[in-house]
């Protein structure tokens, strides 16, 4: 019996989701909607749980208006956020040394250490801006040539490492 309750304990432990992700999303436009929503997990460890948000009379478009909301699941530093998402743009779409050293130096105004429980959300203004709030609070507005499609493209793209959740996000 005591085999089954640690067992029980360690899948809560790595599968709860916290409850604080489906309250407060004031930073999502009130005409938007829930499109849909993944999990994200490396080797069976659960990293964080995305949702994408969207216009409700629109179907999705990674050139137009939505949000990302990732609720993470367990901590990271922000130079590992930093590290993996220029990592991911590089390999989508490739950049040059000078550009991955310029979008690193902006993310550092954008990104934080997250714990479990927070939340980055990233709401696409506009082709060459994103605005990033921290669990509900503006963080800051990043302006670069085409980032919508160079950021978003990790989780809304053709080529992402997780076809199947990039579908669920978009609701399909």
């Amino acid at each position: 019996m005591k085999r089954y309750i640690f067992i029980l304990s360690i899948f809560l432990l790595f599968f709860s989701v916290d409850s604080s992700y489906s309250q407060n999303l004031s930073e999502i436009p009130k005409v938007w909607h829930k499109k849909g929503e993944t999990l994200t997990s490396f080797f069976g460890v659960s990293l964080y749980n995305g949702t994408l948000f969207a216009p409700v009379d629109k179907p999705f478009n990674i050139d137009g208006n939505y949000a990302l909301s990732l609720s993470y699941l367990r901590s990271f530093k922000a130079k590992t956020l930093i590290k993996s998402t220029i990592k991911e743009i590089d390999r989508i779409q490739g950049m040059t040394i000078e550009e991955q050293k310029n979008l690193s130096n902006l993310l550092f105004d954008c990104f934080v250490n997250v714990s479990k429980g927070d939340r980055i959300t990233a709401i696409a203004i506009h082709k060459n801006e994103i605005s990033f709030f921290y669990n509900g609070k503006k963080q800051c507005d990043l302006e670069v040539a085409n980032i919508r499609r160079k950021f978003f493209s990790i989780w809304l793209g053709n080529n992402t490492r997780d076809f199947e959740g990039t579908l669920r996000l978009q609701g399909l």
